[in-house]
């Protein structure tokens, strides 16, 4: 099925005015709910805290610049969605957000609303789709535009679709304590090591880091309750102006292909206890997919 046929030209809208995203929000419902009220009968102005509250659990914002804010509604009969081009972008947490997608949906329709965020995302990351979309005057224009281009949905969502495209990494030359820096400033347990045309060289773990600080003979021995100090960890301090990330690296570490199934990651990370995956296509790095993208971006959604 096409994406225009979910879509209702009425619903659609390009704003000029700098507004919060509240009032985005609260503009796509009442338009939503002025044209399809006999398919959601408890819409109306409450489903903005009900769509905020979801906000806290769950991020709805990507880097792409689209922003997919949804709600399951009791009673719906039909998948609803409006949308709002923004002239004046938003701010979500320092993502500069021009495209606003709010879809309701029954509680029995989660494929059919992963399908959808699925191909809005991939248009979001499409520049020139994007540019043309934004030059349009109204939604028959929209409609138009991508009943033309044959955007259809269907297609399985994988991790290309949830994954961080953009995340910290760090040179293989770089220092320890340049690492460690990132570690904290990012609160981030694990960084892809690439060089400086982003080919995929490995990944380093915070563990990897500890592993410093522990000598080799402490590793033999089962059980440490005898040390009470942290005094072999001050090998760490001392090391980290001298050690580099590819010292400590591990260049064996299994990644994951765009194309690879939500399910099949999520048991990857089951079965080898690990909770993020570099995904890699033809040597290149394209991003990191963990658990918390999993649970956030599709069980919470």
């Amino acid at each position: 099925m096409l994406l225009a046929d979910f879509l209702d030209a009425r619903t659609i809208d390009f704003e000029s005015r700098i507004l919060k995203r509240e009032q985005v929000y609260l503009d796509i419902i009442d338009r939503i709910c002025q044209q399809h009220r006999q398919h959601a009968p408890n819409c109306g102005p409450s489903m903005l805290e009900a769509i905020l509250e979801r906000e806290q659990e769950a991020a709805m914002s990507y880097p792409s610049g689209i922003a997919i804010p949804h709600l399951r509604v009791d009673g719906l009969a039909d998948t609803l969605i409006g949308m709002t081009f923004l002239q004046n972008p938003l701010d979500y947490d320092g993502i500069k957000i021009r495209w606003v997608v709010l879809i309701f949906t029954d509680r029995s329709s989660s494929n059919i609303y992963l399908n959808i965020v699925a191909t809005l995302l991939k248009i979001s990351q499409d520049h020139q789709l994007m540019q043309q979309l934004h030059s349009l005057q109204d939604g028959h224009a929209v409609i138009n535009l991508l009943r033309h281009q044959q955007v259809e949905v269907g297609r399985d969502i994988n991790i290309a679709d949830i994954m961080v495209s953009e995340p910290v990494c760090i040179d293989p030359d770089a220092l320890l304590s340049e690492l460690d820096s990132l570690i904290n400033e990012y609160k981030i347990s694990m960084l892809p090591v690439v060089d400086e045309n982003r080919n995929y060289l490995g990944e380093v773990h915070i563990l990897d880091v500890l592993k410093v600080g522990v000598p080799d003979y402490l590793m033999m021995m089962n059980d440490l309750a005898f040390l009470k100090s942290y005094e072999p960890l001050e090998r760490l301090f001392e090391q980290e102006s001298e050690l580099r990330v590819r010292q400590i690296m591990r260049s064996d570490r299994k990644t994951l292909s765009p194309d690879t199934s939500i399910i099949e990651a999520a048991h990857h990370m089951i079965q080898e206890r690990k909770r993020s995956f570099c995904v890699v296509d033809k040597g290149r790095l394209l991003g990191v997919v963990t658990a918390m993208d999993i649970f956030r971006k599709v069980i919470k959604a």
